[in-house]
């Protein structure tokens, strides 16, 4: 009893122990991990600006038709292209540019197209050309520079240089003009303003989760802010769907082409020598009520099957009319007679017995013809 009580008492030391060193060196902490994008955020790279623009209250719709948004765009209203803007045309960069003078707000990037002709551009006029693009990072800060724990981020891309007519009217330019060359410039155009930034990666995906990269897309759109409606292109389709689909997709139209005429070879019939013909419909019950029939017509000349049939046609008529019982022979031929239009001499040879198979025949055709007029 004495050896139970020790080891027990062991035990319940043991585990306080355990437990003491557990709580001990035990901390819950909390983890956030950036799980990978789903649905709309995977191909629209300002999906996180279009949501912050909501909750600021300020009207806003992500596209990919600039066709579509152009007949919508009104003075005060903003419209950021997140795309390669050489694939602009010359009627769209024209509609732009008389769009942005009487007061709109065009934010693009030249990252990828400033080094050849592009109608929008030219259009605008704001940059040079044929300029050596190098990558340039200038440091944004959040709140004052002085404090310590204001939080930076680098503002990248590929450095651009302003028209000297459009660096004299230019509000704002980050970077340097003379050396690498801009990250940002606001230009006023007429009534409107042009914003150019060297990359667009910094309005789109993660980057907007710090407070440096909110508070310059906040200057961004500051110009038109709250005047009108925000319009955010992050992709530019100069057709339709199903244009794009019948002109970029046919090779996966072609496939599914193939799959289908596929399946329909293996499900169809295999061509090969003609089948017989599939015997003709028999009537089993009629077959047998002719054999029937012709056996009684051999046993007895046809003369019980002639009988059956006359109390055939006289059931019938007594069902038809109860009051045809009460007639006699004669007078019975002559009401059948009247309600078939036959000769009496005719109904009254069909009611007699048959000596031959002529006249079997022809009375029962006439007793067929008196049954169907009961």
């Amino acid at each position: 009893m004495k050896i139970r009580l020790i080891i027990a008492l062991i035990l319940i030391a043991v585990a306080l122990l355990c437990s003491a060193i557990f709580f001990s060196t035990f901390k819950r902490d909390w983890v956030t991990e950036t799980t990978p994008a789903s649905g709309e955020a995977r191909y629209n790279r300002f999906f996180a600006l279009e949501g912050i623009l909501e909750n600021l209250e300020q009207p806003v719709s992500s596209s990919v038709m600039l066709g579509r948004v152009l007949p919508l765009l009104r003075p005060g209203d903003t419209l950021v292209i997140g795309d390669d803007v050489g694939r602009i045309n010359p009627a769209q960069a024209e509609a732009l540019h008389t769009w942005v003078r009487g007061g709109g707000h065009l934010v693009l990037s030249p990252s990828i197209s400033a080094d050849r002709e592009v109608p929008v551009l030219d259009d605008l006029g704001v940059l040079q050309t044929g300029q050596k693009r190098e990558w340039v990072c200038v440091k944004l800060t959040a709140g004052a520079e002085s404090r310590p724990d204001a939080q930076t981020t680098p503002l990248c891309g590929f450095g651009f240089h302003l028209q000297p007519q459009a660096l004299a009217r230019a509000s704002t330019v980050i970077g340097d003009q003379a050396g690498k060359g801009l990250v940002f410039a606001r230009v006023p155009e007429g009534k409107g303003v042009v914003s150019v930034l060297g990359d667009m990666d910094i309005l789109s995906g993660n980057h907007l989760k710090n407070a440096p990269e909110q508070q310059f897309a906040r200057r961004l759109l500051a110009p038109n802010f709250g005047r009108g409606h925000s319009y955010l292109l992050y992709e530019l389709i100069g057709n339709s769907f199903w244009v794009n689909l019948f002109v970029r997709g046919w090779p996966a139209l072609l496939a599914s082409l193939l799959l289908i005429l596929g399946w329909m070879a293996v499900r169809s019939e295999r061509l090969g020598p003609l089948a017989p013909a599939p015997a003709a419909h028999r009537r089993a019950l009629l077959e047998h009520i002719q054999a029937v029939g012709e056996f009684l017509f051999r046993r007895d000349g046809g003369r019980s099957l002639h009988q059956l049939a006359c109390e055939a046609v006289r059931a019938r008529l007594h069902r038809s009319d109860p009051a045809s019982t009460m007639l006699n022979d004669q007078e019975l031929y002559a009401w059948l007679a009247q309600r078939s239009r036959l000769e009496p001499s005719h109904i009254e040879h069909a009611f007699r017995s048959p000596a031959n198979a002529a006249a079997f025949r022809g009375s029962m055709t006439t007793l067929v013809r008196l049954r169907s007029h009961l």
